[in-house]
Parts: structure tokens; sequence; C-alpha cells
């Protein structure tokens, strides 16, 4: 071999290291070359776990795998991220990503675009599910017996299952009943546990309310009957509506005309960050009747209008993937979330899905 050959070889070999040594050591440390910019930068990724699993991913129209699955070396702006999965609805989200951070969607939930309706029952009167064991107008006079008629405005009543008691508004102060089944006129009324509330929920082993003058929500200990301020900042959106608590006890829905809001009770450290005191509203088009939290997941809402059954996300990230679940008249739901089962009234008929 000549020294001319030799000094080719060796160039060779020299712009070989020059040009793909660094190339490798950027890539092993997380960078790839953003052919836009025409520059190596930092890059990320996108985390996706849904239920069910097994659907195709397409991030910006390319398919990519199916979840649950990382999608890396993703350089950082924003990408159109879908989901399709055969005999569900679209799942689609403007996802951002920064550099060196994985963006997370673990919460998504792919709703039944077909789903199987079965009617169980056409005689309403029948359905023990929507019927409590005693009626709002029996509870009220057994209240107003027990008080000799002293209470006069009564509201809200709630059935503590673990206590067997019910809560509830009377005259703006919060009470507890505790039916006696064997003898209901003698069953026990407490005097006012708290005086001047606006609202109130069961909240883990004791009481959330709203204080109708400073309008700060406090917890209420059953035990000691003392009460802490939940937060320290007011809440005069939470005066009116029907307060319904997730079964993780960290979100708090009120229930309005045509919107909900939702009141984050802790920090929630999941796919989209939230702070406790954070508040955020959802509004809809037409006029809420029911609205449940799907317990599953406890970011979505199965929400009842005059004229559908719609599922929701808590997700906010452009766009809030809300579907039509079931179009039918002035339903009425309810979930058992042992056997994963919708039910709802409609026109005095009993159906129920698989959700």
């Amino acid at each position: 071999m000549t020294r001319k050959t030799r000094r080719i070889i060796f160039y060779i070999f020299l712009l070989f290291f020059i040009v793909f040594v660094p190339t490798i050591i950027f890539y092993a440390r997380g960078y790839s070359f953003d052919f836009e910019k025409k520059i190596f930068v930092a890059t990320g990724g996108i985390y996706l776990k849904s239920y069910p699993q097994k659907a195709d991913i397409y991030i910006d129209s390319k398919e990519n795998g199916k979840t649950n699955n990382f999608i890396k070396r993703l350089v950082p702006k924003v990408y159109n991220v879908k989901l399709v999965k055969e005999n569900y609805h679209l799942w689609q989200k403007e996802l951002v990503v920064k550099p060196w951070i994985v963006t997370k969607a673990e919460k998504i939930f792919l709703v039944p675009s077909n789903p199987k309706i079965f009617l169980i029952d056409q005689n309403e009167a029948n359905q023990p599910l929507f019927k409590e064991q005693y009626s709002e107008k029996e509870l009220i006079d057994i209240v107003k017996k027990s008080s000799k008629n002293k209470i006069l405005k009564i509201n809200n009543f709630s059935h503590d299952l673990k206590g067997n008691k019910f809560y509830f508004i009377g005259d703006d102060n919060l009470y507890s009943l505790k039916i006696n089944q064997n003898n209901v006129a003698s069953s026990s009324l407490s005097g006012p546990l708290v005086p001047s509330i606006t609202n109130y929920t069961i909240y883990k082993d004791g009481i959330i309310y709203s204080e109708y003058y400073s309008e700060i929500i406090y917890e209420l200990d059953l035990t000691s009957l003392k009460s802490t301020p939940v937060f320290d900042q007011v809440f005069p959106s939470f005066n009116e509506g029907k307060w319904i608590l997730s079964d993780d006890n960290k979100k708090l829905l009120c229930q309005k005309d045509k919107s909900v809001e939702i009141l984050w009770l802790d920090d929630i450290d999941n796919s989209f960050l939230r702070k406790k005191g954070e508040i955020e509203k959802i509004i809809f088009t037409e006029k809420i009747n029911n609205a449940i939290w799907y317990p599953r997941t406890d970011e979505h809402l199965i929400i009842a209008t005059d004229s559908e059954i719609l599922i929701t996300e808590l997700d906010n990230r452009t766009p809030r993937n809300t579907i039509n679940f079931i179009t039918t008249e002035k339903p009425e739901i309810k979930y058992d979330s042992k056997t994963s089962t919708l039910y709802f009234l409609s026109q005095e008929k009993l159906y129920q899905t698989e959700l």
C-alpha cells in the first residue's frame, strides 16, 4: 500500500470521526436533528395510556404503534395526537413536547361508538335502583315531626351509609337524622351541627361545607364537631348548585343549570398537573339533569341532559373530548362500578349498557 493510499484512508477515517462520532454522542445523550430548524435539539417524549388498550397511535398523521406506549426522541413542538380503535370514538389532543420531559396522557378513556343497550324493564315503578329507601317528602315529614315543626326550610338530603344517617340543611343550618326503622316517630334528630351554610357534602369521615357569610369551604370533624378551613380562599361560585364528590375524594363537582365546575381539593400530579384550590368550568349547550363521576378514571364525567348522555374528560388540553354516548329523552343515570354498568331511565323504561 502506497503512502498516498494510506493518507487517503487516514483522512477518510478522520472525516468519519469528525462527522459521525459527535452525532452518535448527541444521539446517545437524547438529542436529535431538527430538520426544520437545521440544528441539534434536546428531545422529549409522549406517553399514552388508554382504556381499553391496543388503540392505534397517530402523531402528526404518522402511525406510532399502539397504546400503551412511550414515543421518544420527539423534537420540541406541538403534536397532533390521535388514538383510533375500531368500535370506539376517536380521541385526539394537541400535546406539547418539551426538552427532556415526557408529556403524559395516561387516563385516556375511549368511549364505545356503538354501545349495546339492553331494555331491562318497561315499568319505572319497579326500579329500586332509582328510588331511595325514603323519599324526600317522607324525610321532610320525619324531620318536621321530630323537630315539632320548628325547622321550616328543609332540603339537600344526603345519606351517610357508614353511619346510617341522613344529613340535610334546615333553615340554613346542617343537621343529622338517624331514623329508627322500627318506630319512625322516635327517630333521632341532632341539633345544628354547623350554622349558616349554603352547601355541603359527605367527605371522607366528615363533612365539607361552604359557610354562608365568608364563602369559605370548611371541613367538619363529626367526632369533635370542630371545623377547619380547607382553603385560604373563597369560592362564591360554589354557593349554588349540587355538590358531587369524586370517588378519590380529590375533586368536588358543582352541578349547575348548563355547566359544571370542578374544584380540586388536593394537588394531583397526573397527565395535567392540578393544584389544590384550582377551579374549572365546563359549559354545555343543554340543561344538565344529572352528573356523575366515572369511577374507573375519576377524570371523566357522565352527563345526562334533556336529550342525550354525554361523556367528557377533565383534561382541558385542546381539544376537550366530549362524546355523545347515547341519544335518549330526559335520561336519569346511575353507574355500578362493580359490574361496569351504566343504567338509565328514559320514558319510564330502564336500560343498561356496559361502560
